[in-house]
């Protein structure tokens, strides 16, 4: 016995739908660059600095644009190219002892950023 089924208000949910596939990206590096925007201030107070009056590394922390591979968008926060030798206090060489900012700083920040994210997320999709 086969009965039929009638939905009504499907055209608006399925507009509703596009409508927030639209607004989705944008919405999304919104979200992105506010979490990373938490992670590039905490590693910039970690980041070490000279007394000499001239940049520091910890000022030239920056925020990637967002990129995508097969695990979804990201985006990356670090030192500028003129300021390479992050890495070197991040991880150490063989004659120098770590003194990572940018791993302490991603940790400490995890829960407030995936809250940023969440309310960014939220917020600009009106859920």
């Amino acid at each position: 016995m086969a009965g039929n089924l009638t939905l009504e208000g499907m055209d608006e949910i399925l507009d509703r739908l596009k409508e927030l596939g639209q607004r989705a990206a944008p919405v999304e590096n919104q979200a992105l660059y506010a979490g990373a925007k938490i992670v590039q201030e905490n590693a910039g107070q970690k980041a070490p600095r000279s007394l000499e009056a001239k940049e520091h590394l910890a000022d030239n922390i920056v925020i990637s644009e967002p990129k995508q591979d097969e695990n979804g968008k990201y985006v990356e926060v670090g030192p500028t190219a003129p300021f390479f030798y992050g890495k070197f206090l991040e991880y150490g060489t063989s004659k120098m002892t770590a003194r990572p900012f940018m791993g302490p700083a991603q940790a400490e920040s995890k829960k407030q950023v995936l809250e940023t994210i969440r309310q960014t997320l939220k917020a600009g999709l009106d859920l």
